[in-house]
């Protein structure tokens, strides 16, 4: 099975075992994790645009570029690894890059062997697995979901380590292109939480909403950035990274004081700009790469 992840500003695919045991262990994923990168508002800024960094597994383009998709498609499919079948399960709060991947999906299934057909399955919040006790469920960002559905199996992984039958509440940030710090219950509920501008999304608007700031990369955002900055660049450095990692950690200090009332209820963290946050957060918290694509590897079988 495939694994995709669609978000604002990219998307992450991989294999996987996807045994759909309710097992944080089981849920592995395995080669590497293929990226397809463009920049959410990179078309609408007038500025030169930072050169972006590609690899062996990671393309940049533009989110209507279809070459993109297939060159994504091609290396997923073409990994070593065995995958009973060809059978995608796809997470996606991108409605333009679903169409572009489905479309690639399509146009490489026409040369694919009549014996293994492909399927895609899109995600909803039906088959994510945790119930969402929000006004809207169907309206909570899928990304969101499987994040809380992945921490749920972490956390109940964490409970039998630990020789507790009873888990505690978790919180789940996910550091993306939108910033979200969630809220899951000691019953295993998705309660809602808080979404912010992630740090290249800031960096971005800062850039389309001015004259004269530019536009930096978002790499330019290190652990800890030099403060007081003494030029232009080092000053959006520091602010930016002061909005990522003092929004989480104040969030995160009001979750557990105001609705767990305990210091120790654990933090799950993941995403691009994940590891930024994480020593700036009081333990418990933890780093989990992919939480997303873990989701869905734990979603509800065809």
């Amino acid at each position: 099975m495939i694994l995709v992840d669609i978000g604002n500003s990219g998307l992450r695919a991989c294999k996987s075992n996807c045994d759909n045991r309710v097992d944080y262990i089981s849920a592995k994923i395995f080669g590497p994790v293929v990226k397809l990168s463009w920049s959410s508002i990179g078309q609408k800024i007038s500025k030169h645009r930072p050169e972006p960094a590609e690899s062996e597994n990671r393309r940049w383009t533009h989110i209507d570029d279809a070459q993109g998709y297939e060159w994504l498609v091609k290396q997923v499919t073409s990994q070593e690894h065995p995958v009973d079948g060809v059978i995608w399960r796809i997470g996606s709060v991108n409605r333009k890059a679903l169409e572009h991947l489905v479309a690639a999906i399509e146009k490489n299934a026409k040369f694919a062997p009549r014996e293994t057909p492909i399927i895609y399955q899109v995600i909803n919040h039906r088959l994510v697995g945790i119930e969402a006790q929000v006004d809207y469920p169907e309206k909570v960002g899928i990304d969101r979901l499987l994040a809380a559905r992945a921490a749920n199996a972490w956390n109940e992984s964490r409970s039998r380590s630990e020789g507790r039958s009873v888990r505690s509440p978790v919180i789940v940030v996910q550091a993306g292109t939108a910033l979200t710090v969630d809220w899951i219950d000691a019953q295993g509920r998705f309660q809602g939480g808080s979404i912010l501008p992630g740090a290249g999304l800031a960096l971005q608007y800062l850039a389309a909403g001015t004259d004269q700031l530019p536009w930096l990369p978002t790499d330019s955002i290190d652990r800890l950035p030099a403060l007081p900055g003494k030029n232009t660049e080092e000053a959006i450095a520091a602010g930016v990274h002061a909005s990522l990692v003092g929004g989480v950690r104040y969030l995160v200090e009001r979750y557990r004081q105001e609705i767990g009332g305990k210091s120790e209820i654990p933090v799950v963290i993941s995403g691009g700009d994940g590891r930024l946050v994480l020593e700036h957060i009081a333990a418990p918290a933890t780093y989990v790469e992919n939480l997303v694509l873990l989701g869905l590897a734990l979603c509800e079988p065809l």
